[in-house]
C-alpha cells in the first residue's frame, strides 16, 4: 500500500463477520428513516468495509466539489461499519483525514477501510477513498473507543423521550 499515513495493516474479521444494512434507522450516514441521510451502503470483501457512493449536488462546497464535512461523513460511517463487523461497538473518538484532490460533484467514490490496530481499549480503522481509475482522493485514519452493549439502548430511551418532547413544542436541554 503506497498511502502516506497509513500502515496498511489489516486485521482479519472473525468468520462469518458480515456488516448490517445501516447503523440506526436514523443515522446520519445509512439510515433509511434520516431523510436528511447520505444514503450510504457499505458491504464487506474479505476483511475489508467497501461503499461506492456518488456525492449529489446537495453536497457541494466549492464550486462543483464535494464540501469535506460530506466527505468526513462518508468515510466516518464506512469506518464505523468496520468495528460492527469486528462484533465490537466503539465510537469515533478521533478522525483524520488528508483531502488529496477536490471530489467532483458526480464522481463515485469507493472507500475501503479496515481494522489496523487493536489495542483494547483503543481501535484504529484506516480508509482510503478512490475513483473508478484508482485515483486516490481521500486517505483517513480514525481512533475508535469501546463501549459498553447497553450503551446505545440507554442513549436511544432517553434520545426518544428528548425527541418526543421537542416534537409536542416543549423546551428540551
Amino acid at each position: 500500500m503506497s498511502h502516506r499515513h497509513l500502515t496498511g495493516k489489516v486485521i482479519p474479521v472473525p468468520e462469518g463477520a458480515a456488516v448490517p444494512e445501516y447503523h440506526l434507522p436514523t443515522c446520519f450516514g445509512c439510515g433509511p428513516r434520516n431523510e436528511a441521510a447520505l444514503g450510504v451502503r457499505f458491504r464487506l470483501e474479505g476483511d475489508v468495509v467497501v461503499s461506492d457512493f456518488v456525492f449529489a449536488s446537495r453536497f457541494e462546497g466549492g464550486p462543483g466539489v464535494v464540501h469535506g464535512g460530506a466527505a468526513a461523513a462518508f468515510l466516518d460511517d464506512v469506518m464505523g461499519s468496520v468495528l460492527m463487523a469486528h462484533h465490537t461497538p466503539a465510537v469515533t473518538a478521533r478522525l483524520e483525514i488528508d483531502y488529496l484532490r477536490p471530489i467532483p460533484i458526480g464522481l463515485s467514490i469507493r472507500a475501503e477501510a479496515w481494522l489496523a490496530e487493536d489495542l483494547g481499549n483503543k481501535l484504529w480503522v484506516e480508509a482510503v477513498g478512490r475513483d473508478a481509475e484508482g485515483d486516490v482522493y481521500l486517505e483517513a485514519r480514525a481512533l475508535f473507543v469501546p463501549f459498553a452493549p447497553d450503551h446505545f439502548a440507554r442513549a436511544a430511551a432517553s434520545a426518544a423521550a428528548k425527541r418526543a418532547a421537542y416534537e409536542e413544542g416543549e423546551f428540551y436541554p
